[in-house]
């Protein structure tokens, strides 16, 4: 006989591989009857119940020239139609767990509990009531062997239909997250069908490893991205996005800068080209190295990952979704198409040092104009560059030795420079050199119309 729920938790078995089919209710306790334990033990080692394959799952291999008994029909009828059964875990051993359905004690073999041989502990399927398939029937109807094997692929392949439909209409999906690893969170859709969140899917409003978002256990709510077969095989690899149900700041937040006006945001990471800057949940900026306030490096302090800073936007792309910043202060407008007087060949200036390469020095007079003093001209008089004594942020008196606005460059020189001639005075000289041989031209043909024939 076979052992009451109870006592099988208290003590399993350790070889009874099959039972006898008797009603749950009058079946009775192994100690009442020990007499019995002997023919149940032999038989089950007569008898070992063989894992069938998927061909031959749910096949019929019943017995027919012995009557069945009255408790089996119902079994019988349900294999012939394979219909499904509904069975309650009251205990196991190691070979399999005994289930209680239609007040008749079965057998289900641990392998057959789950897909792909992994089932749980024995403990977590006492006490549940499951979905089964009836393998076989033996000993006229005494021996009855169930599976859990086609309920649970029926029940993976609807819940698949319902993600894909899910998928097509981008209805968002639910779960529970099982794991969260270096690379995303995996979560349970039901149906024994999982999915996978990519770190990078996670959230656009909030930054750091999937550990610090996520947490094992929690509901969570993601729209599908992709469904694809594992080498062809009928497993499905699910990529789930959580941050597609979130607002897109791209598509509001962005709109709302403009080039030229003041952003204030908080420092989230260092690069080699420069510094990344969250202006919003999920928007971030970047300040190029050449943009920071002259004088300054990224190791600066007031640039550190976490710190509040100010500066200016100089270009908002939201199709490319970048947004460039600066730290130095952008003109409102553009300089070189209103250059101002004071701004003339010859003219002296004040500007301060931006920046000093080896072959000169470039000096900015105001917010987007920049003029370059040659090295050249700075050399001190043993011959050596004066590279140590301009240093970036120093304030210093320049000359504007050339002015080329198709360019856009300004040619410097130190204050006080004799300048050999301009390009301002060319241009004056090669105009008035045009003009008067225009009137010296006009003036031989006029004289050739006066002369005599």
């Amino acid at each position: 006989m076979t052992e009451t729920n109870d006592h099988a938790l208290a003590q399993p078995p350790e070889d009874e591989a099959a039972v006898e089919a008797a009603p749950a209710e009058t079946a009775a306790p192994a100690e009442t009857e020990p007499e019995a334990e002997p023919e149940v033990q032999a038989a089950a080692e007569s008898e070992p119940v063989e894992e069938p394959s998927s061909e031959t799952e749910g096949e019929s291999r019943a017995e027919p020239e012995v009557p069945l008994a009255p408790s089996a029909v119902p079994f019988a009828a349900a294999l012939e139609a394979k219909n499904p059964v509904e069975g309650k875990v009251i205990g196991w051993n190691k070979g399999g767990f005994h289930i209680v359905s239609e007040g008749v004690t079965t057998f289900c073999p641990r392998s057959l509990m789950e897909l792909g041989n992994r089932p749980k502990p024995p403990a977590q399927y006492v006490n549940n009531t499951y979905t089964f398939h009836v393998l076989e029937i033996k000993e006229a109807g005494r021996r009855i062997v169930l599976t859990r094997r086609p309920a649970i692929r029926n029940e993976r392949r609807r819940a698949l239909d319902e993600i894909r439909a899910k998928q097509e209409s981008r209805e968002p999906v639910s779960g529970k997250v099982t794991s969260v690893t270096d690379f995303g969170a995996f979560v349970d859709l039901g149906g024994g069908i999982g999915g996978l969140v990519h770190r990078t899917q996670i959230s656009r409003t909030r930054s750091g490893e999937p550990g610090d978002l996520l947490k094992v256990g929690q509901r969570v709510e993601a729209v599908v991205t992709k469904i694809e077969k594992k080498n062809g095989k009928r497993s499905s690899r699910i990529s789930l996005s959580m941050k597609a149900l979130e607002a897109d700041p791209w598509k509001e937040t962005a709109k709302s800068l403009t080039a030229g006006e003041q952003f204030r945001g908080k420092v989230v990471r260092h690069s080699e080209f420069g510094l990344f800057v969250e202006l919003a949940p999920g928007l971030d900026g970047l300040i190029h190295t050449s943009q920071l306030p002259i004088g300054k490096s990224m190791s600066a302090p007031e640039f550190a990952v976490g710190e509040e800073i100010e500066g200016w936007v100089v270009e908002v792309a939201p199709r490319r979704r970048r947004i460039a910043l600066s730290l130095r202060e952008v003109p409102a407008g553009d300089p070189w198409k209103d250059l101002g007087k004071q701004y003339v060949e010859g003219a002296e200036v004040e500007g301060k040092v931006e920046q000093v390469s080896r072959f000169g020095i470039f000096v900015q007079l105001e917010p987007g104009l920049t003029g370059l003093l040659p090295m050249s001209a700075v050399k001190g008089a043993d011959g050596n560059l004066a590279r140590r004594a301009y240093h970036p942020g120093r304030e210093i008196k320049v000359m504007i030795e050339s002015i080329d606005r198709k360019r856009r460059r300004l040619g410097l020189a130190p204050p006080g420079s004799q300048l050999g001639g301009t390009k301002t005075d060319y241009k004056k000289y090669r105009q008035r050199q045009k003009e008067s041989s225009g009137l010296n031209v006009m003036a031989a043909a006029f004289a050739k119309l006066q002369q005599p024939k």
